[in-house]
């Protein structure tokens, strides 16, 4: 992973000192996002994040005295997990709760399909449906986010999804694909 980060930077000294840092503070910033996230692939993804930042900036940090260096790069990581601890838990109350102005669709139906037979049937939808549901549950962004990267409207997208799942749950059903 280090050499991505090196191959960010210009020089061999940039990169010399870059490496150094990552060795030296690499566990200590993984503590910290361990001790926020309580999970051991989101702090490596938040420590991964958190030298990418670095190293995109480097020209900056360059200019940091050494003794502050350390408390940088905490606040770095501890702001990228604050960052993933947040999306996560609003992936999780996406999940939860049902907006009002959605058509809901019946959850406890897609826990009883088999996994191997729904992901087929999701490949199988036509492919405006498939990116909607793929950025939005899969990716994890918000409708507006997924307007933006389509150049659609928010109701649009909004719309996709909704018929994406009643397309999904009547396909399901005609294919009776229940376990």
């Amino acid at each position: 992973m280090i050499y991505i980060y090196l191959s960010v930077l210009d020089t061999g000294e940039e990169k010399t000192l870059f490496e150094d840092l990552y060795l030296k503070y690499r566990q200590s910033m993984y503590t910290v996002a361990y001790s926020i996230l309580n999970n051991i692939e989101d702090a490596e993804d938040a420590v991964n994040s958190a030298f990418l930042t670095i190293a995109n900036n480097f020209e900056k940090i360059k200019s940091i005295p050494c003794h502050e260096i350390k408390p940088y790069f905490v606040i770095i990581v501890r702001n990228t997990s604050i960052n993933i601890y947040n999306k996560n838990k609003k992936n999780a109350e996406r999940f939860t709760e049902l907006d009002d102005n959605k058509i809901s669709v019946d959850i406890d139906f897609f826990n009883k399909i088999d996994y191997e037979k729904l992901v087929k049937t999701i490949s199988d939808l036509p492919l405006i449906y498939k990116d909607v549901l793929y950025l939005h549950y899969v990716i994890g962004f918000e409708v507006k986010e997924i307007s933006k990267m389509l150049n659609i409207s928010v109701n649009a997208v909004r719309k996709r999804i909704e018929r994406a799942k009643k397309l999904l749950k009547s396909e399901l059903e005609r294919g009776e694909l229940h376990v």
